[in-house]
């Protein structure tokens, strides 16, 4: 019956003509069938979707002002600073730009949102979250195929202050312009750094890797040949492993953590 009922609210959300009413609450705080509509529209997501998306963040709204978690200006203006400074700008540069578009204070709201959820997220998670030498090892061992690499490679670096010019070459490799510094070299894998190993392998040969940015220039690969096959030592993966381990357990525990509150709350479907 339950299942008929929310089959029913569903075709109403698809009528040109939306009446903004309450079609669901979680907990006692209701969720209406304008913000149905809007995270339909902004997410580009199915109603269905969209409800559970926001039965899932009455949840998490609750959790984060029950445990009394605040986000201050200052936690708001370090994001900020370290998104502008992704993105090659000043904080005043980027929240121009974000004005212009009519989009800052929607920005904004997102970011404290955001921030909110990271810090509950972190608090659920940190107690929880440890790695061991034995895990980090067994996946070595169980996952080699991860880590299979070349022995040796030959490539062509181009170098320029302007990623235009590197984006001319990609296009045509064998085009040439004098402010690009070009040079051929040849390479062990266990003398590159690791970033740059997973870059090479996932690079066919006779392609150019991503344009990279390095300080005050850029760089990119043309891979030319690959010659051998190797495994990567442990020492030099283990961190990656400890990183793709922590994300795994993390999302397990945090999806553990909101099934169970999910499946406390009180969640109530309306006509």
């Amino acid at each position: 019956m339950k299942k008929f009922l929310i089959f029913l609210i569903f075709l109403s959300f698809l009528s040109a003509k939306i009446v903004d009413r309450v079609v669901a609450s979680v907990n006692g705080e209701p969720i209406t069938s304008y913000e149905i509509t809007n995270t339909v529209n902004s997410l580009k997501v199915s109603p269905k979707e969209a409800l559970n998306i926001l039965i899932n963040q009455k949840i998490i709204d609750e959790e984060i002002k029950k445990r009394g978690i605040e986000v201050d200006e200052f936690d708001i203006e370090n994001a900020l600073e370290k998104i502008a400074h992704q993105n090659k700008m000043s904080v005043f540069e980027f929240k121009a730009l974000l004005k212009q578009r009519g989009e800052l204070n929607k920005f904004m709201n997102n970011l404290r949102e955001d921030l909110l959820k990271q810090k509950l997220f972190s608090q659920i998670v940190n107690s929880k979250l440890k790695v061991t030498p034995k895990e980090l090892k067994n996946y070595y061992i169980n996952h080699k195929n991860e880590f299979k690499t070349f022995k040796k490679i030959d490539v062509t670096e181009y170098i320029s202050k302007n990623p235009e010019d590197l984006k001319k070459i990609a296009k045509n490799h064998l085009f040439f312009l004098d402010n690009v510094t070009v040079k051929t070299s040849t390479f062990n894998s266990n003398d590159l750094p690791i970033n740059l190993v997973f870059l090479f392998n996932s690079t066919k040969e006779g392609s150019f890797t991503p344009i990279l940015n390095d300080n005050d220039k850029y760089i990119m690969f043309y891979i030319n040949k690959k010659e051998g096959n190797d495994i990567l030592p442990f020492e030099k993966v283990k961190n990656i492993i400890a990183n793709k381990l922590i994300e795994q357990k993390r999302n397990s525990i945090l999806k553990e953590y909101f099934n169970t509150l999910k499946n406390q709350a009180v969640i109530e479907f309306f006509k």
